[in-house]
């Protein structure tokens, strides 16, 4: 980790544990809110895909809602195949036939992406935007599944990707990476810190055809009165190459964690915050001690004067450690060294970091003490 990822980590570190912990505390707290909202989220989803309607291919359009109905949400699964009489795609660089094809170009930088795609920076993480650059070509057919790979299907029913928000289970057929020559003005980039360009990533990634899949999303007719499934931006799988117990499982598991995740910061939240409280209290209330035997102490300058008056003889045990001519008669809280007098007690209280002179500790307050 290099010297200025280790100052940032110190002064985060800092910041969480400042105000005894309560940074720390709130911090905790709004990830706990943040998992509870994804948590109600997950929740929602795993309804939604435990209350789709699952049919076969050849029996979907008995799903299909009636004049001016509600589209309803379907899962089925099939395999991938062209739209009939309609067109493929092929890609350039590898020879392979799609539906659906990606073709992604992607500059790498140094200070954000490693061999594992990850790295400490953290200041290049803050600036991640200015630390790629992604162009993305895509492209689709009209495409179907049908109820089998090849051969005359026993029904079909017609993929909507327009609008799809999901990912698609896009397989990759081409990927290259391309180094960059270092230029003078990439030694620029490396002096002000921003990183540089070391290579260009070229991927290219299609859906083939006769690959099996789920389609879960709303069933309706489209124009030409055939079957259409689109997807619902309430859920988070369009076409996958799960099946929907497997989803069902997948999104059970998430909001399993997430659940228990919400509960477990909640409560590291409400003891950090708690021990924060108490600390705080716990520190006005010794300053409201501190400032009572303040005021006791003050108010015993007559004392003090006559102490600075008399000529009582002292034994050496009993003289003052600092002056080494008045009894000792003020003690320091908390450490209960009564090593001072008074006038000598009070000068130390008032340093600018007050300190017993026997053991070097913090002085909260003094108390005078009386012989009997």
């Amino acid at each position: 980790m290099s010297a200025r990822d280790r100052e940032t980590a110190e002064a985060l570190v800092r910041l969480a544990a400042s105000l005894d912990g309560a940074v720390l505390g709130l911090g905790t707290a709004a990830v706990a809110v943040a998992s509870w909202v994804k948590y109600l989220a997950v929740s929602g989803q795993l309804r939604l895909v435990a209350s789709a309607a699952t049919a076969s291919i050849a029996d979907l359009r008995s799903l299909l809602p009636g004049d001016g109905g509600e589209p309803r949400v379907a899962a089925v699964r099939g395999y991938v195949r062209p739209k009939p009489g309609g067109n493929i795609l092929r890609v350039p660089w590898s020879g392979e036939h799609g539906v659906v094809t990606k073709h992604t170009q992607m500059c790498l930088f140094t200070e954000w992406r490693g061999i594992f795609g990850w790295t400490f920076d953290l200041h290049a993480l803050l600036f991640r935007s200015w630390k790629e650059q992604i162009v993305t070509y895509f492209r689709s057919v009209p495409f179907v599944l049908a109820s089998s790979e090849i051969g005359n299907p026993i029904g079909m029913v017609y993929i909507d990707v327009e609008k799809a928000a999901q990912p698609l289970p896009l397989t990759t057929v081409f990927h290259k990476l391309i180094p960059i020559e270092t230029t003078p003005y990439t030694l620029f980039q490396t002096i002000i810190g921003n990183g540089y360009p070391i290579a260009l990533l070229d991927e290219e990634k299609i859906l083939p055809i006769g690959k099996e899949l789920t389609a879960i999303g709303l069933c309706r007719a489209n124009d030409e009165g055939s079957v259409e499934i689109s997807s619902c931006p309430e859920l988070p799988f369009f076409l996958s190459e799960l099946t929907k117990d497997e989803m069902q499982a997948q999104l059970a598991s998430r909001a399993r964690i997430l659940f228990w995740g919400s509960v477990v910061l909640g409560t590291l939240s409400v003891c950090l915050v708690g021990h924060a409280i108490y600390r705080g209290w716990k520190r006005i209330k010794l300053r409201r001690e501190a400032r009572q035997a303040q005021q006791l102490f003050e108010e015993g300058e007559d004392a003090i004067q006559e102490d600075d008056s008399s000529d009582e003889e002292v034994g050496d045990g009993q003289l003052c450690v600092v002056c080494l001519r008045k009894r000792r008669k003020a003690a320091f809280i908390p450490c209960g060294h009564l090593v001072c007098c008074c006038k000598c007690a009070l000068r130390m209280e008032r340093e600018t970091e007050p300190l017993c002179p026997m053991c070097r500790q913090d002085i909260r307050y003094m108390m005078r003490i009386y012989d009997s």
